[in-house]
């Protein structure tokens, strides 16, 4: 009976040791796993690490070979008019060549272009047919038509028109005869001086008020500039023979400063052509308008290609009688 007891004992004791043995065997076993999972983990982020720095270096390594080709390339694109100096020296002395003979015929066919015709009669000067007086070119202290009738037919005519779109305009000042011209230049000089004068006012015989075809329109004081009438009187002037005088920017040209009152009549058709060029009259004519010529106004004062012919005594004598065939 002892021995019985004795060998279910030892059956039990022996069947209980390998239970525990076996689960420490598997905690052992489960701790070493996660030990391993994480050194592979470390590994793997090592490697990823190493692989972005090398991929970073080539990156790196090739830019500055870019780099360097491109500025090698630059160098030798730079050098190479050195190395071909002789053969680059003369292709460019014959294209210069080509380019200096091309533009002198040109030149030449401009100037063929842009011939006017001078003509003088009685101490007065026409271009082209226009009656021109400036600082250059004079009239005679004799000369006295009067308001020309076919400007101011014009005038009304355009002053109708301005009056349907709500623009008033009238007539300040107009024909001026060459002694109220000396009187009033007179007057500015003793004022400002000769030279501020010669800016604002004409010497006696270089007033186009004196032709009769010049009309100022309804003020002369520079606060018309940019009026509803002024910018009326710019746009449509042309339409009825008349130009803005002396326009603003030109100066230099018509030797007065920008007066947006003073309009001069030519005739419709040469008006229009006056105005779509841009040019102020002396511009378009090929004329100066500057006192230290008018002594030789019928030489030094024109263009080359100018011609200049006389006429007989009463030509042009009445200029209401005349509309420039335009």
């Amino acid at each position: 009976m002892n021995n019985q007891t004795n060998n279910e004992n030892l059956s039990q004791g022996t069947n209980g040791q390998p239970d525990e043995y076996s689960a420490y065997r598997d905690e052992e076993y489960e701790r070493m796993r996660i030990e391993m999972e994480k050194r592979r983990a470390e590994r793997r982020a090592r490697e990823h690490r190493r692989v972005m720095k090398n991929r970073i270096i080539a990156i790196a390594i090739l830019l500055v070979i870019i780099f360097v080709i491109v500025k090698a390339c630059g160098g030798k694109s730079d050098n190479k008019p050195a190395a071909d100096s002789s053969s680059q020296t003369e292709s460019t002395k014959q294209a210069e060549a080509k380019t200096t003979t091309k533009k002198k015929t040109s030149d030449n066919s401009k100037a063929e272009e842009t011939k006017h015709k001078i003509e003088q009669s009685n101490g007065m000067t026409f271009v082209d047919g226009i009656l021109i007086v400036n600082k250059t070119y004079s009239l005679p202290s004799d000369y006295a038509p009067g308001v020309s009738t076919i400007a101011q037919n014009a005038f009304d005519e355009m002053s109708a028109a301005a009056a349907q779109d709500g623009i008033t305009l009238f007539v300040n000042s107009s024909y001026r005869s060459y002694q109220d011209q000396e009187s009033l230049y007179n007057s500015y000089a003793a004022e400002r001086g000769t030279e501020a004068a010669d800016e604002v006012s004409s010497r006696p015989g270089h007033s186009e008020h004196q032709t009769g075809l010049t009309f100022d329109v309804n003020t002369t004081e520079d606060s018309f500039a940019g009026t509803p009438e002024a910018n009326w009187l710019a746009e449509h002037c042309a339409e009825y023979g008349f130009i803005i005088r002396y326009p603003d920017g030109k100066e230099d040209k018509t030797g007065y400063v920008y007066e947006p009152w003073h309009i001069r009549y030519l005739g419709k058709e040469k008006a229009q052509a006056v105005t779509k060029s841009g040019l102020c009259l002396e511009e378009y004519l090929g004329i100066t308008s500057d006192y230290k010529y008018a002594e030789d106004q019928n030489c030094s004062s024109l263009s080359g290609s100018d011609t200049q012919t006389s006429q007989a005594d009463g030509y042009y004598q009445d200029n209401t009688n005349y509309d420039y065939q335009y």
